[in-house]
């Protein structure tokens, strides 16, 4: 839906905000985009939004956008030790949208940041320059449920995900960063729906992640990584587990039961790993029974990739995606040498019925 930008000027509409505050409330603002207004921002602070005069607006906040605003830093959002009375800047706020503000990095913040925000729920810093770790601040944000830090600069996964910190979470998206490992606190998330990790070096999953505990999971990203296998515990997610992306990566082999346990299966992609890249006898010759290189259940369930899509089509309700795989290419090879086979054999037939 296309919604009209509002073209005063901050300061105004700060100042109609503010003005619309009553004994009632019924005339509050609750919902502020101040999305890309770079100019107004300068020098890349949010110094004119905290204006003492416009506090009362803040106050009434749920929502605030500061998307693509040129923003350097939120050192000013912090605790002020000559507040007597210690209130947070934005009480009521529930999302916070910093994203594509590409300065922002982890000394944008004071360690104070996440006591101005007592209520957030959602927060939104995709492409913005945080690394490499998590800054401390937004890891004490501890009612967070959704958390998206995709395009960052993170290369160390913090431990205490799950554990300690961000225990509410039911979506958390950290695609595009650099990060090689995940933390077991992961498997421990139960309100977790959504799991987004594509983009990035991992090279494995610790045994845990995703776990049963994750009963909840509905869609888990993990393609355009290293990953070389897949966790038994992958399957312990069950029936919830919607839809599954794995493509990209360099997986050889399947852990037994995804066939029969993520019942709840409607996408699963495979593509373009390495599964049946060993499916050669001692002389060097394909083995004939391709069934052999994946689980019995897996065959049963999906079936064999087809010859010219690289898609298992045995359950409609599941799309399975494995094109670009040695399993896959192995058989559309085989298939095109029996086509060009038997197109050979026509044409002979064809010269002997003419011959006569």
């Amino acid at each position: 839906m296309f919604v009209k930008k509002d073209l005063r000027k901050v300061p105004q509409i700060l100042t109609d905000a503010t003005s619309r505050i009553n004994e009632d409330g019924s005339d509050v603002i609750t919902e502020l985009s101040f999305a890309r207004r770079a100019p107004e921002f300068s020098p890349g602070d949010v110094s004119i939004l905290l204006k003492p005069s416009y506090r009362p607006a803040l106050d009434h906040l749920i929502q605030l956008s500061l998307y693509d605003c040129g923003l350097k830093s939120l050192i000013e959002i912090e605790r002020s030790p000559l507040d007597e009375d210690d209130s947070p800047l934005f009480p009521r706020l529930q999302q916070l949208d910093i994203g594509r503000n590409p300065l922002m990095v982890n000394d944008s913040l004071s360690s104070t940041f996440h006591t101005q925000f007592p209520s957030l729920l959602e927060l939104w810093c995709d492409n913005c320059s945080f690394g490499p770790s998590i800054p401390n601040t937004l890891l004490q944000l501890h009612q967070l449920e959704v958390v998206r830090m995709t395009g960052n600069r993170l290369q160390d996964f913090e431990e205490g995900i799950g554990n300690t910190y961000w225990r509410q979470l039911k979506v958390l998206a950290l695609d595009g960063n650099g990060l090689k490992q995940v933390g077991t606190g992961i498997g421990k998330l139960s309100r977790l729906e959504k799991l987004h990790l594509r983009q990035n070096k991992l090279v494995a999953l610790p045994d845990g992640v995703p776990s049963s505990l994750n009963s909840k999971l509905v869609m888990m990203s993990l393609s355009s990584n290293q990953l070389t296998s897949l966790p038994d515990s992958l399957v312990e997610v069950g029936s919830s587990l919607k839809e599954l992306y794995l493509n990209g990566n360099q997986i050889q082999s399947l852990p037994m039961g995804i066939g029969e346990r993520l019942l709840g299966l409607i996408k699963l992609n495979l593509a373009h790993n390495k599964i049946g890249g060993d499916a050669t006898l001692s002389g060097g010759d394909e083995m004939d029974d391709d069934s052999n290189v994946l689980p019995v259940d897996f065959v049963e369930r999906f079936g064999l990739p087809e010859a010219l899509s690289g898609y298992c089509t045995k359950d409609e309700k599941c799309a399975v995606q494995m094109e670009g795989n040695p399993l896959a290419e192995r058989r559309r090879r085989r298939y095109l040498e029996e086509e060009k086979t038997r197109a050979k054999e026509m044409a002979m037939e064809v010269d002997d019925d003419d011959a006569s």
